[in-house]
């Protein structure tokens, strides 16, 4: 538009031009005119063309500005697109499974899907949301995680976070394709906001929520919290990791609040928990371990063990090492795991489990697994039996 604008001005002031040619070779084809009538002549075209070229500034500065406002519009939908981040999985796995009750089956199913979009809409502001299918009969798709983090820990260690995610009590970083007892036990993913510091390896944070469950009479208020510090470094090629929590209510976690039942809004107390966890990687080695467990004992009719309450307690330990085949990278890992007081949580007493895990190609690995369980004695109330399962996993990120 405004180039057809400037063209019309052009043409425009070559018609005036053109207009006082025309005057003066009238003129001199007629009697000459007075040289007052010429002045005003040359003085009403002047001032036309005055008018014609203030008309062409404006549409030329008019141009450029539309110009500049496009090519800022176009910096800006730049950065924006820049700023987000999509990935996720997709997990295939094959199976074999013995029960404690000796019943074998087998199944290949569509294990998980998740989708995970990252935004970093300011310096100082970043999101994170998730979706999650997994095959656990329902065939639903759930927004898994959705929160805003606000501050930089680069240039400043304070920052906010407040949405739904995995709130920081437990670490499960395991190098097996399942998850350690420890997460079964304590995971606890809530809506909840979160106030930390972090600088140089060092994290402290302390978050607070309005968990699932609530004492008998209660009302429904954010009365829980919890506490997650973490430490991170290399020392002359060995990397270490450490860090340990405590939440005021575990009965919050997700397994547990299953085990309550009906329970869950009707507590005598809240029973806290706390929790260790480490890792220690020396070249291809990698040492992973973690201890969690309630602080005090739940009421016989709220989880029981043998009778009495119960005070639910699992730990892990394992040893993975990396190397190569082929070119391909190859991990194998093994470890033993164990729980006290977990039969509620429908936990193992004992697990002993090894993976391994062969990058096939770029962004895709196939993992196969085995997994010894023992339940808990006959004494206990479990049924004293073994059972075992076989995985065969094709998982492909992106």
């Amino acid at each position: 538009m405004f180039c057809f604008s400037i063209l019309r001005v052009h043409a425009t002031g070559l018609a005036c031009i053109l207009s006082i040619m025309l005057a003066f070779q009238t003129a001199a084809a007629n009697q000459s005119p007075s040289s007052e009538r010429l002045m005003m002549l040359i003085q009403a075209q002047q001032e036309q063309l005055d008018a014609l070229k203030a008309e062409l500034k404006n549409a030329t500065e008019a141009a450029a500005a539309k110009t500049k406002e496009d090519a800022s519009s176009t910096a800006k939908m730049r950065r924006f697109l820049d700023s987000i981040k999509i990935g996720g999985v997709i997990e295939v796995e094959a199976t074999n499974t013995e029960t404690y009750a000796g019943a074998d089956s087998s199944d290949i199913t569509l294990a998980k899907v998740e989708l995970i979009l990252d935004t970093q809409p300011h310096a100082l502001l970043a999101t994170h949301m998730q979706l999650l299918y997994e095959d656990d009969g329902n065939e639903n798709i759930t927004l898994d995680e959705a929160f805003a983090t606000l501050g930089s820990t680069d240039k400043f260690p304070l920052y906010v976070q407040a949405g739904k995610w995995v709130i920081p009590f437990g670490g499960f970083e395991t190098a097996m394709n399942t998850d350690p007892l420890t997460k079964n036990l304590g995971e606890t993913k809530e809506a909840a906001i979160l106030a930390g510091f972090a600088k140089g390896g060092f994290s402290i944070s302390g978050y607070a929520y309005n968990g699932d469950t609530q004492k008998s009479g209660e009302g429904d208020n954010i009365d829980q919290f919890g506490v997650s510090m973490e430490y991170g470094g290399e020392f002359g090629g060995t990397s270490v990791s450490f860090g340990g929590g405590y939440i005021g209510n575990i009965a919050d976690s997700d397994g547990l609040s299953d085990a309550l039942g009906s329970n869950t809004t009707a507590l005598a107390n809240y029973v806290g928990g706390w929790e260790l966890h480490g890792s220690v990687g020396v070249g291809p080695v990698t040492v992973y371990g973690g201890y969690m467990s309630a602080a005090d004992s739940f009421k016989s009719d709220e989880v029981a063990f043998n009778g009495q309450g119960a005070q639910p307690t699992a730990w892990n330990a394992e040893a993975a090492y990396s190397t190569e085949v082929m070119g391909k990278e190859v991990i194998i890992a093994v470890t033993v795991q164990g729980t006290e007081e977990a039969l509620a949580v429908s936990l193992p007493e004992m697990r002993f489990a090894g993976a391994l895990t062969f990058q096939a190609m770029e962004h895709t690995a196939v993992i196969v697994e085995y997994i010894h369980d023992e339940d808990y004695d006959t004494g206990d109330g479990g049924t004293g039996n073994n059972g075992h399962t076989v995985t065969l996993k094709l998982a492909v990120d992106f």
